[in-house]
């Protein structure tokens, strides 16, 4: 069954961070995005099948609760759910009202993930977000009434970097069911690259991430930046880390179906004149699927099944990376207990150093 992503662009305001797809809201149609945005999913010639919906940006809330609700229908239309299925919609806190909720949950979502990013507004004013710490408490009570799955999002590595307990901890009492946190980076295609000098070196952000782990030791450490108490993991995510085919939608959006990994058109005029034709697409090789799926799921807590790997490419995994395997094992990265590969917590802090082992 396929992931469902679906790419809204707009934004109120830019933060200077985020080298996502993106345009001003007041720059851009958002009547003219839902229809054609619409008119992709109906036409989509894949399997019928899915599994999970999730609403990405750019700023999703930005869409009127009509114009969301035009997009889940023709969702419906187009493919099966199971009811169980899970529909995520990224917020800002400023979007969020009770009526804005309730228009959510009318057009069929049912998980919400808040872009908090810090609980320290000196924090927020250099990531150069346009809510506040005391909108974005408020915001997580509202989703809270409504929702009963939601996601707090965090980033970390922002100064004043001594104020990250603080939110810890601010986190903490808000008690949400799901925390996910990435660390800050300065992409050279945004604002932030002229203070790429203002950086962490590797040590200071692990240092933050450790303090975070100790912060929310009573959640299930469930993926490298995610943390979940019991029913609240993320359906639409685990299908990425297990590098399972997904569907995407929108302007710049990628899918993964039967081993052709593409991308929408980026920008928002040659998306509105021709919604779903591809900017770039690539059939991947058969390695090159085996090495994602590996490196993937060793992102997860629960790691790589071998029988998973086995039944899905019907051999075992060290047909291909026996050597690998067998080399970050003895460097205390991985752990083998002969029926699943799993990352160790050093291989928590250093997965960037298995996956360059497998690519070997």
């Amino acid at each position: 069954m396929l992931a469902i992503y679906v790419h809204i662009p707009f934004c109120k305001t830019l933060c200077p961070y985020c080298d996502f797809v993106k345009q001003r809201t007041a720059a851009g149609n958002r009547d003219a995005f839902t229809a054609a945005v619409t008119r992709e999913i109906l036409g989509f010639a894949g399997p019928r099948e899915a599994c999970s919906v999730f609403f990405g940006g750019g700023t999703p809330s930005q869409l009127e609760p009509a114009q969301l609700a035009a997009v889940t229908g023709a969702l419906r239309e187009r493919f099966d759910f199971a009811p169980e299925a899970e529909w995520t919609l990224e917020a800002n806190p400023d979007d969020v009202t009770d009526d804005a909720a309730r228009g959510w949950l009318d057009a069929g979502i049912n998980r919400v993930s808040l872009g908090v990013q810090s609980l320290d507004d000196q924090t927020l004013r250099y990531l150069g977000r346009r809510h506040n710490a005391a909108a974005a408490r408020r915001a997580c009570e509202t989703v809270g009434r409504h929702f009963e799955r939601w996601s707090l999002d965090l980033m970390f590595g922002a100064p004043p970097v001594e104020r990250w307990d603080d939110t810890l901890r601010a986190v903490n009492e808000i008690d949400p069911p799901h925390v996910a946190a990435y660390g800050l980076t300065y992409e050279a295609s945004t604002p932030f690259a002229r203070r790429a000098h203002e950086a962490l070196d590797d040590d200071a952000m692990l240092g933050l991430y450790q303090r975070m782990e100790a912060a929310f030791a009573d959640y299930d450490h469930y993926e490298i930046s995610n943390f979940a108490k019991v029913g609240q993991h993320s359906a639409h995510n685990l299908v990425y880390w297990r590098n399972e085919p997904y569907a995407g939608f929108g302007t710049g959006a990628y899918c993964f179906v039967d081993g052709v990994r593409a991308r929408n058109h980026p920008g928002a005029d040659d998306y509105l004149r021709a919604p779903g034709e591809k900017a770039e697409a690539l059939r991947l090789s058969d390695h090159e699927v085996k090495l994602e799926t590996v490196i993937q799921h060793l992102r997860l807590r629960t790691g790589l099944p071998r029988d998973y790997y086995a039944q899905r490419f019907g051999e075992p995994v060290e047909a291909e990376f026996g050597p690998a395997l067998a080399s970050l094992a003895a460097r205390g990265l991985l752990a083998d207990d002969g029926k699943v590969i799993t990352p160790t917590r050093e291989g928590f802090y250093l997965n960037n150093e298995i996956g360059l082992e497998l690519v070997g």
